[in-house]
This record gives structure tokens, sequence and C-alpha cells, in this order.
């Protein structure tokens, strides 16, 4: 486990263990408020509120949603525990590898 959070140190350019755990924290703060916003959208939207009761078209709906809101939030959580640049980054290599980009 060493080994892999060293490398992560490394690729994503952190000099510090604290720096890196901190990272962590919002992230995982992001993912739990993501599960927090997702079922009350998904009611609005659909008036179903589990995965398993969606069709297939709802489910994909709910899964550009969810990643939209992931990132809105990811972005104002990262910016106001003081990971604003670390979390732009990641975001837009995220985008990147996701979203067809034309390069110049």
């Amino acid at each position: 486990m060493r080994s892999v959070w060293n490398k992560w140190k490394e690729k994503w350019s952190i000099e510090s263990d604290k720096r890196m755990l901190w990272i962590f924290v919002i992230f995982g703060i992001t993912g739990t408020s993501v599960t927090f916003v997702r079922k009350p959208a998904t009611e609005y939207l659909f008036q179903k509120s589990t995965y398993g009761e969606l069709n297939w078209y709802e489910w994909i709906i709910t899964l550009v949603i969810v990643y939209i809101i992931y990132q809105f939030i990811l972005f104002v959580v990262g910016s106001l525990l003081g990971e604003h640049k670390f979390v732009k980054w990641f975001l837009w290599k995220m985008n990147k590898r996701i979203l067809p980009f034309k390069s110049k």
C-alpha cells in the first residue's frame, strides 16, 4: 500500500503525506455529498429513487447528472478547503480523458 501512496504523490506532485491525506478527505467529502444529492435529484426528475427502478435512458441521464454534480461539488469543496489548484488540475485531467477534446 505504501508504494501506491508514493506513486500517487509523485504522479500528482504532492510533497507531503499531510497534503495527500487532506486531498483524500476532500474526495471523501465530495463523494459522500454526491450520494446525498443524487437521490432527491432522481426523485425530482423521474419520481423514482433507486437505480433498480430506472429505465436504461433514465439511468444514463442520472449518471450524467451525477457526473456534473460531482465535478461542481469537488471544485467548490476543494477550493473552500485550500486545494483549488490541485482540484482544477484534477478536473481538467479527468474531463480530458472522458470527453473528446480536440487537440490544436
